[in-house]
């Protein structure tokens, strides 16, 4: 014979609790204390309790389905790069112990992102929204902003109202990557930026901006460059940058994948990282350990990204200020042989 069905009634016998605490409990209920929801979530553990989610869904009228909107380049993009995966990841740690799943949405090129957004909103198909990839001035934002929908942003934005969000410090990042470089020598310095329009692209050149500044040295545009961050995005720009004179003997790039494009580009032109140039990334997934030689990078966890954007959301959807629900991540530096040696003047 199979065991019998755990039921709520089974969890309340279990706890001690009543059966309307179990369930609150169990749908993260902001009225039930911390203590007593995770004395729940335990018990349903142990017991092996499955929620009958369509009676959950029919009381609730929630979907208990959260949805992270991810901008691909054409519709035959994949998601199997380690970056998203790991993004996911994370957000897929946070949900766990809750009713809710997650689903991605592609964001194709062409496709207006807020009527995207709105088939989501106003059908009700989610009950929240992780976004990417902010501008200054996001259009999705104020539509979700002007819905009082519930989300999160991975960046920032320069909107005027208030907003959740999870963020690496770019600007400080480019800032110390700046001026490190300077402090062993180098005055060419080369960002590979993303694309001028999104916001952490212009945090990352305030702070190369304030790195040279505060050096006295001049800022030339035509150094910093904004593309895709492909390998092959990064190898295109390291040759172009190249044919400069002065060329550049160091170059930022904004990820992993630029900087492997840039080492493809050194091992072409005949140069050698740390000694003919040298390279620092902004890396997510320690992988620049292995590259040859090991990159010095800044590295910002996107399964930690994932996790802090998961649990901010489900913050606010338990209605928590948005002014608690802002975080700011600083990158860890990790040194290792790629700028080791001194710069050409």
């Amino acid at each position: 014979m199979s065991e019998p069905k755990v039921t709520l009634k089974t969890l309340m016998r279990h706890t001690g609790l009543s059966l309307g605490t179990v369930s609150r409990a169990l749908q993260d209920g902001p009225e039930v204390r911390r203590e007593t929801r995770e004395l729940v979530k335990a018990a349903a553990r142990e017991l092996g309790y499955t929620p009958n989610l369509a009676g959950v869904k029919l009381r609730t009228g929630k979907t208990y389905t959260l949805s992270i909107v991810l901008p691909v380049e054409n519709s035959e993009q994949d998601f199997t790069d380690s970056g998203f995966m790991a993004l996911v990841s994370g957000l897929h740690a946070a949900l766990a112990g809750t009713f809710y799943s997650l689903v991605v949405q592609p964001e194709l090129p062409d496709e207006d992102p807020v009527a995207a957004l709105r088939k989501l909103v106003e059908a009700r198909r989610v009950d929240g929204l992780v976004l990417t990839q902010t501008r200054p001035q996001d259009e999705r934002i104020r539509y979700l902003l002007a819905q009082d929908f519930p989300f999160v942003s991975y960046g920032r934005s320069a909107l005027e109202q208030a907003h959740p969000w999870y963020d690496t410090d770019h600007e400080d990042m480019a800032y110390r990557a700046t001026q490190r470089l300077i402090a062993c020598g180098h005055r060419q310095i080369a960002m590979l930026n993303p694309p001028a329009e999104l916001m952490y692209s212009q945090h990352r050149d305030a702070g190369h901006r304030r790195a040279l500044r505060e050096a006295g040295l001049p800022h030339e545009p035509a150094l910093t460059q904004c593309s895709g961050l492909s390998a092959a995005d990064g190898r295109r720009l390291v040759l172009e940058l190249a044919k400069r004179q002065p060329r550049p003997t160091a170059f930022v790039c904004a990820n992993e994948y630029a900087a492997l494009g840039a080492l493809s580009a050194f091992a072409e032109l005949g140069w050698q990282a740390g000694r003919e140039a040298a390279v620092v990334a902004t890396d997510d997934s320690n992988v620049s350990a292995y590259f040859v030689p090991p990159l010095s990078t800044y590295y910002a966890s996107l399964h930690g990204a994932g996790r802090q954007l998961g649990q901010l959301l489900l913050r606010r959807l338990d209605g928590k200020p948005v002014e608690q629900l802002c975080v700011l991540e600083q990158a860890q530096l990790i040194e290792r042989q790629s700028d080791r040696l001194g710069g050409q003047a």
